[in-house]
């Protein structure tokens, strides 16, 4: 049989021998997009129409980089009142991201641009004066979020829901922590993602998530509501949560599971991993793919990351680290937890289990520097690893693999 993976603006086509065993996975469509109407009894059942009688909320969203349909969810809140977006105040929680382009402020607003504009500001991770003190978390240290979230009578956070590797599930709490807290936090929280606890889709005895929900349970939860969306593969708002956040979250993640995740039973010899814009651009954004489907892979068997990579290592940061990184000791030669390590240290240590390999158009010694193996001809490699494999070989193509999760049943 042939299978096709999307390869930057191309598609390889793989001849697979006879007598493998393949299963090819992705994410699931929805089989029809969420409606007004149905928006409107979310809204209006989770307790959000309160946001209609506030004189000046707050309207929280998430950055351009990220794929939220937020200007659909604004022309839902439109329709509902037509005066909210003229009194609201918008918040980008950008993160540790730069400020946004006008490009980004149209992904994000689209029709809604120019009549917000003047109402809208964003997220500066390095500047505490824009930040208040909520607390201090587990580890002692002082948690600051940004003001304006503790100064507005009511707070609507728009976001969509869908698997991170390593903090669960994106969406609900992200939208603070790393969102629009201080970049010490953001550092504190990020460096727990060196522990293979934080994974795609697991919440409980995540690190990383808990110390999520920790922060968030720092604010006044009741003034928290959110429009948390679900999107299908094909970009559809699959389905949508209007409630307080962390509830909200807790349905969503439900919800996003059916669509992104995929649970198998046995692992596989060998897993392909297709990867689709804008994942593909970069070296440093294809990680998330391997931990994505690395479960699917029994011990000793291959995962292969097929990415383009058109625009280079994309981060320095991380590329520059794994000068003076470890693989022994699996961390700095100086024993720092710089920010960004867990980029090196994850897959340091999936290496050791599987064989991490990346077919991409980077230079072979680029690829090794931090830790994968280069495959230069695919389908050579496919074949012979399919061949040695202990027969019958099983074999999984995951399509659009930065958005599916496989994992093993209990």
């Amino acid at each position: 049989m042939e299978i096709s993976l999307a390869y930057g603006n191309a598609e390889i086509v793989i001849e697979i021998p006879d007598g493998v065993t393949t299963d090819q996975f992705g994410v699931t469509s929805a089989e029809s997009p969420v409606s007004y109407e149905e928006f409107a009894a979310s809204f209006a059942a989770g307790g959000c129409e309160k946001m209609l009688s506030c004189a000046s909320p707050l309207i929280v969203v998430n950055d351009g980089h990220r794929s939220t349909p937020t200007s659909q969810v604004l022309g839902f809140l439109d329709k509902r009142d037509d005066s909210l977006l003229d009194r609201a105040r918008f918040l980008i929680a950008t993160g540790t991201h730069p400020a946004p382009t006008d490009e980004h402020l149209r992904t994000i607003f689209g029709p809604f641009l120019d009549r917000v504009r003047n109402r809208v500001v964003w997220h500066d991770a390095t500047d505490e004066s824009l930040m208040m003190k909520i607390g201090q978390d587990h580890f002692g240290e002082d948690v600051f979020v940004n003001r304006l979230v503790q100064e507005h009578e009511l707070v609507l956070v728009i976001s969509s829901v869908e698997p991170h590797y390593f903090a669960g599930f994106t969406g609900g709490r992200k939208s603070f922590l790393p969102g629009l807290t201080n970049l010490a936090t953001v550092e504190r929280n990020h460096n727990l993602a060196n522990s293979l606890e934080a994974a795609p889709l697991k919440i409980a005895g995540n690190p990383v998530a808990e110390h999520m929900d920790e922060l968030l349970h720092m604010l006044e939860l009741d003034k928290l509501l959110s429009v948390l969306v679900v999107v299908d593969a094909g970009g559809n708002v699959a389905s949508i949560h209007c409630e307080r956040v962390d509830r909200a979250f807790d349905d969503a993640i439900a919800s996003a599971a059916k669509l992104y995740a995929h649970t198998i039973d046995d692992q596989y010899d060998l897993v392909l991993a297709e990867v689709l814009p804008p994942l593909d651009k970069s070296l440093y954004q294809a990680q998330k793919v391997l931990e994505n489907t690395q479960a699917a892979v029994r011990d000793g068997g291959a995962a292969v990351v097929v990415s383009a990579c058109s625009e280079g290592i994309g981060s320095r940061r991380f590329y520059e680290l794994a000068n003076w990184w470890n693989a022994e000791t699996n961390q700095s030669s100086d024993g720092v937890q710089y920010f960004g390590s867990h980029k090196l240290s994850r897959v340091n240590t999936i290496r050791k289990r599987i064989d991490v390999r990346l077919h991409s158009n980077l230079e072979s010694e680029t690829v090794r520097h931090v830790y994968y193996e280069p495959v230069d001809d695919l389908g050579t490699f496919v074949n012979e690893r399919l061949s040695s494999a202990q027969q019958p070989a099983r074999l999984a193509v995951v399509h659009d693999a930065g958005q599916t999760v496989l994992h093993k049943s209990n």
